[in-house]
């Protein structure tokens, strides 16, 4: 069994070098015998690393990251690969060490916080939605040359070599995968689903504390399934921008898709509103805060500001979209 191993391993691998976890301390979570999370990243707002805005931290450590091992004897699926290398590797160097000989890559969606460290796995099947490919290649020179999102570049961008459009289902070991494309925070999303423990592997289709609308025009079809997805059977939901005390605890309930839902339907529902781009995180939020589903974190409020400005600008003018509760 891969626990004791991996149990065994961590004090030396908070020791070695040349990056250590320390230093991008990433925590290890067993969620059960056969799941890992690996989460980097949520620094307190007095603390966070440093004054840089760039991609890597203000949009994706300030707010953490997790990724999650599917694992059985000597296989492995890993579900994304970090912001960096040195975090992709941490993980990588994790997973051998405890004995793991065979790995598969699944990217969520193309977000460059999902695939920076994708050249960690050059010499493995790597596997995304074909919407994920294509645009991988499309913008393959500006994220290498650091100008899609601005620094850091990824160099090389390893980009994933086998493309579904359908759900498909794998086996890792005895473990049912269910890899299932969804069209949720983005056109090209990928979620995991564990049908014998019912937990869903959500990307960034789910966050706590909100999701943030990289795709406002796409926003009435994201809500709608939501919807659907409530529909899939869940217990728990491991999404990779969360809380790190609940993702250890084994996951969010469903609630996380009604608290998703309602921020989604108030960004749209609110959008002719006067003073629409002052509305507070709170103000959107605190209804599913009191009841638990998600909690404040400081670098959302960013995330919220910039969600109220392009819901507006897609709306304005427009009537806007009735999105049933």
């Amino acid at each position: 069994m891969l626990r004791p191993l991996l149990l065994a391993i961590v004090g030396l691998l908070f020791a070695i070098g040349p990056v250590s976890a320390r230093e991008l301390n990433i925590r290890v979570f067993q969620i059960n015998d056969h799941l890992l999370g690996f989460y980097d990243g949520r620094p307190a707002q007095e603390s966070r690393r440093s004054q840089s805005s760039n991609w890597m931290d203000s949009s994706a450590l300030d707010v953490g990251v997790a990724t999650y091992v599917i694992h059985r004897g000597d296989e492995a699926l890993v579900y994304d690969s970090y912001p960096s290398t040195q975090e992709a590797k941490w993980v990588r160097d994790y997973l051998t060490r405890a004995g793991i000989r065979h790995f598969t890559l699944v990217n969520s969606h193309w977000h460059l916080d999902h695939v920076g460290g994708n050249a960690i796995y050059a010499d493995v099947d790597r596997v995304a939605t074909e919407k994920t490919i294509r645009r991988l290649m499309s913008e393959k020179a500006a994220i290498e040359s650091g100008t899609e999102w601005g620094p850091p570049a990824i160099n090389p961008l390893v980009v994933p070599n086998i493309g579904i459009a359908t759900d498909t289902a794998r086996l890792v070991g005895n473990i049912r995968v269910e890899l299932r494309p969804v069209n949720i925070h983005s056109e090209d999303g990928l979620v995991i689903y564990l049908p014998d423990d019912r937990i869903l592997l959500a990307g960034d289709t789910l966050e706590d504390t909100v999701t943030f609308v990289s795709e406002p025009e796409g926003i009435e079809g994201h809500y709608k399934n939501l919807k659907k997805m409530k529909l899939w059977n869940i217990r728990r939901i491991l999404p990779n921008h969360g809380n790190p005390d609940v993702i250890s605890r084994g996951g969010y309930e469903t609630t996380l898709i009604d608290a998703t839902m309602g921020y989604l339907r108030k960004l749209v529902m609110r959008a002719h509103d006067p003073d629409y781009l002052s509305g507070t995180l709170e103000d959107y939020v605190d209804d599913s805060v009191e009841r638990g589903w998600v909690s404040i974190w400081w670098a959302y409020r960013q995330a919220h500001e910039t969600n109220l400005k392009r819901v507006a600008k897609v709306l304005q003018g427009h009537s806007l979209p009735e999105l049933p509760e």
